[in-house]
């Protein structure tokens, strides 16, 4: 039974190793985007990867394929924030990148600069309420540089001006106590109000047909039911607004299989906001993606091909633009990308600055799959002789009993007949004695 206990902790062992072990890619939920100064930036929030794609001189008007020698490492920019990567947001003049590193007592600001392509040596330390302040997914409002972000019930609103963090008020408990926002909730801010779409739990879906919103003006909640071609809950996905009021939602899984439609437009210039599923030209299936507005096209990058089956080509390593200038019909196109097979050094193929050093492996997709594959493997020879030992352990207390059943019968045979040769001799001497 002891043995037995034993096995069956290291196979959990051994299963939580693998299911934890970092065998992401360069795709996969752990990049998030910015869009700045020509600069389409991605920061890597699960491990630090830094880097951007230089959009000066390219017109996405045209079907114009970024070069590689647009790739720009920022990961190794001496000098850096010693923090574990979080959840990055742009200042109100959009010339800083800022990462806040929250501990249970002080929260930092590590800023970037967007034009010398340098970290400001020492961070700075941000005002705020005594009681701690989680941090998520921010949401920025580019007039008043203020960013929003909520998790655990709590709404943290950041003044990147005077570098102040508070928390809301409200909470949308206070609406109704049913109401949940998930973590993978797509948010997105527009006219003052930050929309939570989709999100959700195992096989529970938030429903599409009404959209949660909070009011940054008054600090309040509200529920808005929607009409329409109502897409399928998600988990996943992104959301993008559009100067004109349209919400581009894109992408995600329901079920473990792509949401449908994968493209839908929630059009907030009316009222109730109305649902639509447009034509659209090129189209393709993807989640755990980034996603940001440029100008009119939204552009879509990394992330998991939902559809594929090629263990080689399920992280995609790609940039698209969805051109949406058409409201009644949308185009992609691939805009830029990199091959990790043609790179021999498995760094990433970009252009480095002066005073950078290559991405090493750790943004290597093949090396990750390699990675990922020998620990399946480890893991599945380790349940296996596992198993066997436990099937021999088995067979072996199996015989064992066998073995003690059998002495245990040949003993009682033993003893019968001895005491069946006692009774007789019993017997003999009672006949003798009569007979004298």
């Amino acid at each position: 039974m002891q043995l037995s206990k034993f096995i069956f902790s290291t196979v959990l062992i051994i299963f939580n190793h693998v299911i934890f072990t970092k065998c992401g890619t360069f795709g996969g939920n752990g990049l998030y985007s910015l869009f700045t100064g020509n600069k389409l930036y991605y920061v890597g929030f699960f491990e630090f990867n830094f880097f951007y794609v230089d959009l000066a001189g390219v017109s996405l008007d045209t079907d114009t394929i970024i070069d590689k020698s647009k790739w720009v490492d920022l990961t190794e920019i001496k000098p850096q924030p010693g923090i574990d990567s979080n959840i990055p947001l742009l200042s109100k003049d959009n010339e800083k990148l800022i990462i806040l590193d929250n501990t249970d007592d002080d929260v930092n600001a590590y800023t970037f600069h967007t034009t010398s392509n340098q970290w400001e040596v020492n961070p700075t330390k941000v005002i705020k309420n005594k009681e701690f302040v989680d941090l998520g997914e921010w949401v920025s409002d580019e007039n008043t540089g203020i960013s929003y972000s909520f998790l655990d019930s709590t709404m943290s609103i950041f003044d990147s001006i005077n570098l102040t963090l508070t928390k809301g008020v409200s909470t949308p408990e206070n609406l109704s106590a049913d109401i949940r926002i998930f973590e993978d909730s797509a948010q997105v801010l527009l006219n003052g109000q930050i929309l939570f779409i989709g999100g959700g739990f195992s096989s529970f879906k938030n429903p599409m047909s009404s959209i949660l919103m909070y009011n940054t003006r008054t600090d309040t909640w509200q529920m808005m039911n929607t009409v329409g071609e109502t897409p399928e809950g998600r988990i996943k996905h992104t959301a993008v607004s559009t100067s004109d009021g349209r919400i581009i939602v894109f992408g995600g899984i329901s079920n473990s299989l792509p949401a449908s439609p994968q493209l839908s437009i929630l059009d907030t210039s009316k009222t109730p906001y109305e649902w639509s599923t447009p034509m659209i030209e090129n189209p393709f299936t993807l989640s755990d993606h980034a996603a940001v507005m440029v100008n009119n096209y939204m552009i879509v990058a990394f992330g998991i091909n939902t559809r594929e089956t090629i263990p080689t080509l399920i992280d995609n390593n790609n940039i698209y633009k969805l051109d949406i200038r058409d409201p009644l019909k949308y185009k992609w196109s691939f805009l830029s990308g990199f091959d990790s097979s043609d790179n021999f050094d498995s760094s990433l193929d970009v252009f480095k600055p002066t005073n950078s050093t290559p991405i090493k492996a750790s943004v290597d997709s093949a090396s990750r799959l390699r990675t990922r594959n020998t620990v399946i493997i480890v893991y599945a020879v380790m349940v296996f002789i596992c198993i066997s030992v436990l099937i021999f352990y088995k067979a072996r207390q199996y015989r064992r009993k066998i073995k003690n059943k059998m002495n245990t019968y040949h003993q009682n045979i033993s003893s019968n007949e001895n005491i069946s040769n006692n009774e007789n001799i019993s017997i003999n001497e009672e006949l003798e004695k009569s007979m004298t």
